[in-house]
């Protein structure tokens, strides 16, 4: 009969072979979970609480909380910087020709003594782009005290009579100005409704003939299809519908070899391709030069 002692130790070697193949087990167990279950599980309670996080925000963004406490941050900060010294002191333009100062300044919403940080970028740009004489602005904050202002302006073609009235047109016939215009004087004149989208054209063809540019008095729009020019000699130049260009060539040439203009010509009619007819005046007494500054 087996002793008491070694009863108890058969038990004791029992159980810890047991203990042994339980922990093996475990061991077993841990060994068949991949690597990247743990830094997964990390990442996972990470955007749990930044999603909890990101809905309580979602919800204050919605209920207005956070924009009146950015609203109210900001406004603190510009009021800092002002009792600091950062106030508009200047505002300087460049590339400034047509386009009025005052205009500008209403427009970015600046004068001098205000906050210089008080005042978006992006909406004076904006806004300054849509005064009738600008193509592009640019505006900068020179801290402490400058704001700069380049802008590129629309240039001007003409002078668009139209409904009695005589405004300021660029070459895309964007009205510049309506008012002010005397300035620009010595620009020609062009008359009738839809004058302006066609004018560029005739206007470029004008150039190459510099005989004939320097007396152009006005150009007028004809029926939506055609072009009467008025020169400051009293002459009515009646072109075609088509091949203008053409015309003002053959024009150009009679006016050099037959001293044309020099003649008592009321009106000259080229709408037909194979002639030229000319109307002169009853008097038919030759045309005067007459000296003096062209104003």
């Amino acid at each position: 009969m087996p002793k008491l002692s070694q009863i108890i130790a058969q038990q004791r070697d029992s159980s810890a072979r047991g203990q042994f193949h339980r922990d093996a087990e475990r061991a077993n167990r841990r060994r068949a979970w991949p690597r990247w279950i743990k830094p997964a599980f990390r990442v996972a309670m990470v955007l749990a609480v930044v999603g909890g996080v990101g809905g309580v925000g979602a919800v204050l963004w919605q209920a207005g909380v956070v924009q009146r406490f950015c609203d109210g941050f900001s406004h603190s900060l510009v009021r800092a910087t002002a009792l600091a010294g950062f106030l508009v002191d200047e505002v300087l333009v460049t590339g400034r020709n047509g386009a009025e100062k005052q205009d500008l300044l209403n427009a970015i919403k600046v004068q001098r003594g205000d906050p210089i940080l008080g005042f978006s970028i992006t909406h004076a740009q904006a806004e300054l782009q849509r005064l009738p004489w600008i193509a592009a602005a640019t505006v900068e904050r020179r801290l402490p005290n400058l704001v700069h202002i380049q802008i590129t302006e629309r240039v001007p073609m003409a002078l668009w009579q139209y409904d009695r009235k005589l405004v300021l047109i660029d070459k895309a016939g964007n009205i510049l100005a309506d008012r002010g215009v005397d300035r620009f004087v010595k620009l020609p004149i062009i008359v009738g409704k839809g004058a302006p989208e066609h004018a560029p054209d005739l206007l470029l063809h004008l150039a190459n003939e510099p005989i004939l540019s320097p007396h152009l008095a006005a150009a007028v729009w004809v029926g939506s299809r055609r072009w009467d020019l008025r020169l400051d000699n009293g002459i009515n130049v009646r072109l075609p519908e088509y091949d203008y260009a053409g015309a003002l060539r053959r024009l150009s040439g009679l006016v050099s070899q037959e001293s044309l203009f020099d003649r008592d010509i009321v009106a000259i009619d080229l709408r037909l391709p194979d002639r030229l007819i000319v109307q002169t005046a009853e008097s038919g007494v030759p045309r005067k030069k007459v000296s003096g500054e062209k104003i």
